[in-house]
Formats: structure tokens, sequence, C-alpha cells
């Protein structure tokens, strides 16, 4: 039977592993938001994006939903601890499309 030395041993080794995971996630995953302007071409800023960054966005209105299908939203650039841009292929957007953003930098 475990004694009470022991069972707090092993809830010490739980958390310092918890603690290490969070530590190795930390940073890696960010969120936010962006509204894309009258043009072709949306630069979203953001200082945690990397030349690796993998950048997922999904719309949050119907008009933002219409541009991702109709007008081919795309990831266009990434410069590093600074902006992410996101174009349309057609070129048309009303400047009211409204998207929500993860950032994940893997290692």
């Amino acid at each position: 039977m475990a004694t009470a030395d022991d069972i707090n041993s092993t809830l010490q080794g739980i958390a310092r592993q918890l603690g290490a995971w969070v530590a190795a996630f930390n940073g890696r995953l960010v969120s936010g938001s962006f509204t894309l302007t009258g043009g072709t071409t949306t630069i979203v800023s953001q200082s945690s994006v990397t030349a690796n960054s993998v950048i997922v966005f999904s719309p949050t209105n119907s008009s933002a939903v219409l541009t991702q299908n109709a007008g081919g939203l795309y990831l266009s650039a990434r410069t590093a601890a600074s902006t992410f841009s996101v174009s349309t292929r057609s070129g048309t957007t009303l400047g009211t499309e409204t998207f929500n953003y993860t950032l994940f930098n893997p290692s």
C-alpha cells in the first residue's frame, strides 16, 4: 500500500511533467482576429509569426464565408516577428469580412 510520501512524490512528478509541457507549448499556439481591408491583400500584425508558422483562419460572418469560398482566400506571406498577409485570388473584398485565426509555431 502506498504511503503519503509515495503519493506526494508521484503528484510532484506529475506537476513537474505538466509544467514542462506548458513550457514547451508556451507561445506556440496564438489566436486572434482580423477584418479584411477593401483590397486584394490584408496585412495582419502578429509578433508571434515565424517563417514556419501554420496559420488557419475561419470566417465569422456571412460576407467572410462568401469571400473565402468565391474569392479564393489564402495565406500569401509571413514576415517573422511581425505580420502575415491574407490575399484573395479574385481581388474582391468588401472590407467587412471578419475572421478568427489560430497560429501554431512548430518546433
